[in-house]
């Protein structure tokens, strides 16, 4: 097979960020896209297509139909994406889905269990790790210079939802599970990819100042990991001053970064503060929506283990299901779920 075909579900804003990584790849491209809001997959398609022909569908069934499309993208709002990987998985078809995976640690595993029973692979798009400057991050905590991660605290905290992130869908626990779900997958999955596998999770959170929505706005979250390290959250919409910043505690070094200066401070025991440049941190990265996509379709065309599995989603997922059973209960959540 020279050039897989894909298939969209769904034609928001995530999907046509996801269809751009595909026609990024010189080897797939995006052959129809399904979404049921009336002439929504008609304006991607020519948004997308950019003159070549992408078939429009209301229906994602109609669409999985086609014998010519191998593989989908799952870009739906959050509440479907188990629904639907296991709709593409029945239809035979591979699928990347975009973070969240699933709402709930059963969904995530259902949605394993159809695409194993199905043979077709499944990849999530836990993009940050690719992104810089946390992949640049990343690689310096392997090469073992700064010693062995212990802490981790990271700050991700923004106004509400109104305006650009205004989808009906976001407005509902149940459709998009709150911020630890629809944004903050992204700091969970960095700080397991610090840290390891989380054993016991804590949270506090409560809705303050956004009564529009019927979820946390304002969450603090502790989570235990296997190795003995400690990681912590501070994470929600409530801020009417924004800020994204993030410490790593090191045995032999420590790391901070911060998105209001674009840069990572680092310094290695013995060694002279250091500073880089957000920047100068992504220089010889490849793209990291680019590289999601393009290693899922050569897992897809070479038959090889995609590198971010559905395991690593249900990872992700647990944590934050974890965080809203320990608030409400006032007490630490074991693992696994």
């Amino acid at each position: 097979m020279d050039e897989l075909l894909i298939g969209l579900i769904g034609a928001g804003n995530m999907g046509k960020s996801l269809a751009g990584g595909v026609k990024a790849a010189d080897n797939a491209r995006i052959a129809a896209i399904a979404d049921p809001a009336e002439g929504a997959a008609e304006a991607a398609a020519a948004e997308i297509g950019e003159g070549e022909e992408i078939d429009a569908y209301l229906s994602a069934r109609e669409m999985l139909a086609r014998d010519d499309i191998t593989a989908v993208i799952v870009a739906a709002p959050n509440y479907l994406h188990a629904e639907m990987t296991q709709l593409a998985a029945e239809a035979g078809k591979h699928v990347f889905c975009e973070k969240p995976m699933a709402l709930t640690v059963a969904d995530a595993r259902a949605m394993i269990e159809a695409c194993d029973s199905a043979g077709v692979k499944l990849m999530i798009g836990q993009v940050q790790r690719y992104n810089a400057p946390y992949i640049w991050m990343l690689d310096l905590i392997r090469t073992g210079k700064l010693g062995e991660p212990f802490g981790m605290q990271v700050t991700r905290i923004g106004g509400g939802w109104a305006g650009r992130y205004g989808q009906s869908w976001r407005m509902e626990k149940e459709k998009c599970g709150g911020p630890l779900f629809e944004v903050n997958a992204h700091e969970i999955d960095l700080m397991r990819q610090v840290l390891g596998e989380a054993t016991t999770v804590y949270a506090s959170m409560d809705n303050y100042v956004t009564p529009e929505v019927d979820y946390e706005d304002f969450v603090q979250l502790i989570i235990n990991f296997q190795d003995g390290g400690r990681g912590s959250l501070l994470a929600g919409h409530s801020a009417k001053l924004g800020s994204y910043d993030g410490k790593i505690f090191l045995t032999g070094g420590t790391i901070f970064f911060d998105n209001k200066t674009s840069e990572v401070t680092w310094h290695v025991e013995g060694e002279e503060t250091q500073k880089i440049s957000y920047a100068e941190a992504g220089e010889g990265y490849e793209r990291g929506l680019n590289r999601e996509i393009r290693e899922f379709v050569e897992a897809v065309l070479d038959d090889t283990l995609p590198p971010i599995p559905g395991i690593e989603g249900l990872r992700n997922t647990e944590i934050a299901q974890a965080a809203g059973i320990s608030s409400a209960s006032n007490r630490a959540v074991v693992l696994p779920l």
